[in-house]
């Protein structure tokens, strides 16, 4: 057998196990693992782009077996990453602050309603693929201050991005609230048509499909009585797949796309794009140290003390977040006939930090506190550690395309969720 078949196969056989273990498909393991065996699998069976080298297939299956190995660890010694007892944790109830949850959700929506009306007012329309080349033209451009900008960046985008998942949760373990689903849902069509970026509703319908697959593992679990609500659960998720799926495809078609073509590239060049970006990590000599993992964490302050301080001089990590941007904005050719963009994957981040060493113990490491979220999910039917599993298995569906833990937005949606969109309460 080749290197890539050995990998290919240990994916595929670890994620289901991991399926029959956990009794669910949506446990990280399986999700990583079935990512991973797609993008081996396709990045060797193509013509359009370049074979990437043996060494780089070989490390990417080290880290593959190296987050399988931290997800068992943790799983087995049960290690607990929690505030508190854990006995403690299974007593709480997280109640959502919904009212604070609603006026987070109309800033949100007004903001990108305000967004929504200068692309019209400067000549757009309502077909995504026109909006993207709008946005892309530099005739536009929104004015903005340093203020608005900090809100955007501090604010808007990570509550935008945490609250599908609150919404999703409160679905299935909450009061359903018309309202705070109704704001979210016209906030995510504003940010789309204001945008053309579909990502926001494509992960509303991921975090139902989520949470409604652990409500009914759970259930069965425990001898659900209401067959009737059950099957209805059923029902709501075969639908939201459905529409899920149409609403994917018609964007898709609005913006010019092929889907089964984009699908397909998207899992195919992550290894060629981690390969030609460590080459330049290399090249000037680079060295994260862990701030090109953590950057979502170092970011917030970078920026006050950068841009409304004014007090930050050029340090490493201006660098390190510096070669970050450049990964996404500057495309290069991972085969003859084809630019890309971003796609890097989790392991130029880990690489980036340190080396080979940061893809072994980076990988270990996030497969710890993969299985970690998924116990506190799974256990405690605790809706804000349902919350936080959502973005931490987002986290794990997109590591093909970069380490979400170098996004400021992903990490303040966590800290938001975490520490503001619930409450503390307890059962009797």
């Amino acid at each position: 057998m080749s290197l890539v078949q050995i990998g290919i196969a240990f994916c595929f056989i670890v994620a289901l196990v991991a399926m029959r273990e956990e009794r669910t498909v949506i446990n990280p393991l399986s999700v990583f693992c079935f990512v991973w065996m797609a993008v081996l699998f396709f990045s060797t069976n193509t013509t359009r782009l370049d074979y990437p080298q043996n060494e780089t297939i070989g490390w990417i299956i080290i880290g593959v077996v190296a987050y399988t190995l931290g997800y068992i660890f943790q799983r087995i010694l049960k290690i607990r990453f929690t505030f508190g007892s854990w006995t403690t944790l299974r007593d709480q109830v997280a109640i959502p602050r919904y009212k604070l949850l609603l006026f987070c959700a109309s800033v949100c929506m007004l903001f990108f309603l305000r967004d929504l009306i200068l692309v019209f007012l400067n000549g757009g329309s309502f077909n995504l693929r026109y909006i993207q080349q709008f946005l892309r033209s530099s005739d536009y451009t929104i004015v903005s201050n340093p203020i608005e900008n900090t809100i955007n960046l501090l604010f808007i985008q990570p509550i935008a991005f945490a609250l599908p998942a609150i919404c999703a949760v409160d679905i299935f373990y909450g009061e359903k609230n018309k309202h705070l689903i109704t704001i979210t849902v016209l906030m995510l069509l504003f940010k789309m048509m204001s945008t053309a970026n579909r990502s926001g509703f494509l992960l509303l319908f991921i975090y139902i499909l989520i949470v409604g697959l652990i409500f009914i593992r759970n259930s069965r679990s425990l001898s659900f009585k209401n067959n009737r609500l059950l099957k209805r659960y059923k029902y709501l998720l075969l639908a939201i797949v459905i529409i899920a799926s149409l609403v994917l495809v018609i964007t898709t078609i609005s913006r010019g796309v092929d889907l089964s073509t984009n699908i397909y590239l998207n899992l195919t060049i992550p290894p060629r794009m981690f390969e030609i970006w460590s080459k330049t990590v290399q090249e000037v000599e680079l060295h994260g140290y862990g701030e090109a993992s953590l950057m979502g964490f170092l970011f917030p302050i970078k920026y006050i003390f950068n841009n409304i301080l004014k007090i930050w001089g050029a340090t490493n990590i201006n660098a390190v977040y510096n070669m970050i941007q450049l990964t996404d904005v500057q495309w290069v050719w991972p085969g003859p006939k084809i630019t890309a963009n971003a796609y890097v994957s989790m392991f130029w981040n880990l690489y980036t930090d340190f080396r080979y060493g940061g893809i072994l113990f980076g990988s270990f490491l996030y497969g710890t506190i993969s299985a970690q979220s998924f116990w506190n999910a799974i256990r405690t039917n605790n809706p804000r550690m349902l919350s936080v599993f959502c973005l931490i298995l987002y986290s794990v569906l997109y590591s093909f395309v970069r380490f979400q833990f170098s996004d400021s937005r992903f990490v303040l949606a966590i800290i938001f969720i975490s520490f503001f969109a619930y409450k503390k309460d307890y059962k009797l």
